[in-house]
């Protein structure tokens, strides 16, 4: 009889085992996988060290997910690890990245046809694209051409001049050749200068320029009589922080995160006061994807007027 309950036990022990096993083999979809980045998010922008390990293990053993169709993407959260590992995680960072995936889930997946990359190489090998070095400037080799032209017909005449004089006219040439060639360096640079300007431009602010506040807060009116509330809170949101960089009450920046803006509004209790809940708002509807309404919005739409009309006082 006791032989008998020990291989029921062991028995009951091994389907336990098995079910752990199982479980945690188990690919998530992609609503579990959203609401585990919801949690850690949630936790992140608390502060909350325990809560976030908590919610990070899901996270960190997941390495795949199911799409709505049954396909299984891969998922790498391996970074959380590393940054929940230091004795002092930086939150602010880990909470940017974690909205930014919460936000890439919500994106609908590329139209693009499987074998693009295989179509685009071969446009690329194909003529008239051409892969090679790009060649000089036509108008540089022409100017070149004509400085070789014109020192030669200058040189020459020099053989039938007197040696002193002819030590003259040849240091005048070089002055000459030496200023040309100056004045050519300076301008190359300042036409490199130019272009690495703008290059860095167009990396740091992207493809489109950033719109005027005017134009954020008319576009944030367009999405809100369309029903989009979500994104008219974002625009009327970028509205604000527009204003406030046309102020020059506080500087407008795409790559600064919404806690790097409060710790700048420091500076200026008013502002501080102010900005704060209207970031905070903005955080739950955006990150925490907080239901919206029509009258929700009309009262965040009050607190964007409140700050712009108190901030624009302070001024005066």
């Amino acid at each position: 009889m006791r032989l008998l309950s020990s291989c029921i036990v062991c028995a009951a022990l091994c389907c336990l085992l098995v079910a752990s096993v199982a479980a945690q083999h188990t690919i998530p979809d992609t609503a579990a996988y959203e609401s585990w980045l919801r949690e850690a998010f949630t936790a992140a922008q608390r502060r909350d060290r325990i809560g976030l390990e908590e919610a990070a293990d899901r996270l960190i053993a997941a390495t795949s997910v199911r799409l709505p169709d049954g396909m299984v993407v891969p998922v790498d959260n391996v970074w959380l690890q590393e940054a929940l590992a230091s004795p002092s995680p930086d939150f602010p960072l880990i909470t940017a990245r974690l909205g930014a995936l919460i936000d890439a889930s919500a994106l609908p997946p590329s139209s693009a046809p499987a074998d693009a990359l295989e179509r685009l190489d071969r446009l690329l090998s194909s003529p008239p694209v051409d892969r090679s070095e790009p060649e000089a400037p036509q108008w540089l080799i022409d100017f070149f051409d004509w400085l070789a032209q014109l020192l030669e017909t200058v040189l020459r005449p020099i053989e039938a001049v007197p040696p002193d004089a002819a030590n003259v006219v040849a240091w005048m040439v070089m002055l000459i050749g030496a200023a040309l060639l100056l004045a050519v360096i300076l301008y190359l640079l300042v036409n490199l200068r130019r272009g690495m300007v703008r290059d860095a431009r167009i990396a740091a602010n992207g493809d489109d320029p950033a719109p005027t506040a005017s134009e954020a807060f008319d576009q944030a009116s367009a999405l809100a009589r369309d029903g989009d509330y979500r994104a008219a809170v974002r625009s009327l949101y970028l509205s604000a922080l527009l204003w406030l960089d046309e102020q020059d009450l506080l500087r407008y920046d795409r790559a600064l995160t919404n806690r790097e803006y409060l710790e700048r509004a420091q500076r200026n209790p008013a502002l501080l006061a102010r900005l704060t809940p209207v970031i905070e708002t903005f955080d739950l509807v955006w990150y925490g994807h907080a239901p919206i309404d029509e009258s929700a919005f009309a009262a965040y739409r009050r607190q964007i007027e409140a700050l712009r009309r108190d901030m624009g006082a302070q001024r005066v």
